[in-house]
């Protein structure tokens, strides 16, 4: 497989005034490579298709943190044998409506795509079907599963708890995790897609500033004494800022009974941190899918979400704003222009990748 070089800097690579080449590769050379990575070392094929169409949307989509860079961690705790490569992931109860998934440990894109996938498929027969997924990790990002929704002329919702890093609004130690939810519509253009964590940003943002030798801004987290902090090493230490106050704190507490206590798996602190490998994460999701035909014409549906957003744009700007853009829409120009030119990998990332595949004599 080959790379095709630029001349741009890589965030973090500078050294002594001189330019690293940040590698560009096509989508389907990384994806390939993940899913080759990952079936070397053992995972289940359709396990590892899912991961790497997760890990490649989040690349396209715009969202970097949470895409390959995280494909070092997650083969971390395969080979530290607190996530399974198998594909365990079976269906312990359902109705019409409803599913209760058990994710055996397996890999958390692949449980929660099943599940997703699972919920579209009775949602053409019942109009909705939401499933809770337990015992399951880390799952990427919530927007990759609620667009599978979109993209079937459905509406889809998907959230995941995570080990505690907010602080309840009025305590000063954290409880909730980063919990993100995504709500997906479709439109007839681009979808409109909601992700978001109920802190000030996702934790990712901090795991890929620490990766990259990078500082943050102040307001993104609190050290572990309290104290509003730049250095991300200490944020991860200490715990993140919500957002709008106890609404943040109040949205982390919703996804916490939706994905921990509805599956009956843990929740809060008693979940388990991704990157401490001496146990299962144990985390849950909760992932659902609204079937628009049972309740209006898909194609009047999309128009008149597509007449909502033609709306908005058209809206007056506030100052120093040239465009306004609907959730999801600056996502979806990015995977379009990220599919046409190539994705761009930061330098320790590629690294990291090429040493991941060494092992198994694969190469970039």
């Amino acid at each position: 497989m080959h790379y095709d070089e630029t001349m741009r800097k890589a965030p973090g690579t500078e050294e002594k005034g001189v330019c690293k080449i940040m590698p560009k590769f096509q989508a389907d050379v990384l994806r390939t490579y993940c899913i080759s990575l990952l079936t070397a070392s053992g995972v289940e094929q359709s396990c590892a298709e899912a991961v790497a169409d997760a890990l490649i949307d989040a690349e396209l989509t715009g969202v970097s943190t949470h895409g390959v860079s995280r494909l070092a961690i997650y083969m971390q705790r395969m080979d530290a044998g607190v996530v399974s490569r198998g594909n365990n992931i079976r269906i312990v109860r359902e109705a019409p409506s409803a599913v209760v998934v058990d994710a055996g440990n397996s890999l958390g894109a692949a449980a929660a795509k099943f599940a997703m996938e699972t919920c579209i498929a009775k949602a053409r027969e019942s109009g909705c079907c939401f499933a809770t997924v337990k015992n399951s990790n880390h799952f990427g990002t919530a927007a990759y599963f609620t667009r599978l929704a979109a993209a079937q002329d459905m509406l889809g919702f998907a959230c995941t708890n995570l080990k505690g890093k907010i602080a309840p609004f009025g305590s000063a130690e954290p409880y909730m995790g980063t919990n993100p939810i995504s709500v997906a519509a479709p439109s007839d253009g681009l979808p409109v897609v909601l992700d978001m964590a109920p802190s000030v940003v996702a934790l990712g943002k901090l795991i890929l500033a620490q990766k990259l030798g990078k500082s943050i801004p102040l307001g993104w987290a609190l050290d572990k004494d309290g104290n509003p902090t730049t250095d991300p090493a200490a944020g991860r230490a200490g715990s993140l800022v919500p957002i709008g106050g106890a609404k943040g704190s109040g949205l982390a507490i919703m996804v916490d009974v939706l994905c921990g206590i509805l599956s009956g798996g843990p929740y809060g602190p008693h979940l388990h941190d991704l990157y401490v490998m001496d146990e299962p994460q144990g985390v849950s999701h909760f992932v659902g899918a609204i079937d628009i035909a049972h309740f209006i014409e898909p194609s009047a549906f999309k128009s008149a979400l597509s007449a909502m957003a033609g709306e908005i744009k058209a809206l007056k700007k506030a100052e120093g704003v040239e465009e306004i853009f609907l959730p999801g829409e600056r996502s979806g120009h990015s995977a379009a222009e990220n599919a046409a030119g190539g994705i761009e990998v930061p330098q320790p990332v590629y690294e990291e990748l090429l040493s991941l595949g060494k092992p198994y004599g694969l190469t970039l």
